[in-house]
């Protein structure tokens, strides 16, 4: 990852502790690592793009997708 993909996979990873500790689970029950470094290299900007990562099924776009897309165009703006 560039410094840009970087500063967007740390972003995605606090993101999801967030999540976790809110909901009591693992961490990787939200993503695995692969996964968020897949969304921080690719940096989806709509449900579509982000459905054809691997890691994301329906439940998943359904439950955090509007969340890792925030997280992500916010990382494209700092």
């Amino acid at each position: 990852l560039d410094s840009t993909g970087q500063a967007r996979f740390d972003a995605l990873k606090a993101w999801r502790g967030e999540v976790a500790r809110t909901h009591n689970l693992p961490a990787y029950v939200i993503f695995h690592d692969a996964t968020l470094h897949a969304i921080a290299h690719l940096a989806p900007s709509n449900l579509e793009a982000l459905q054809d990562i691997s890691g994301i099924g329906q439940k998943k776009l359904q439950a955090y997708g509007d969340e890792v897309l925030r997280v992500v165009a916010a990382r494209a703006m700092a």
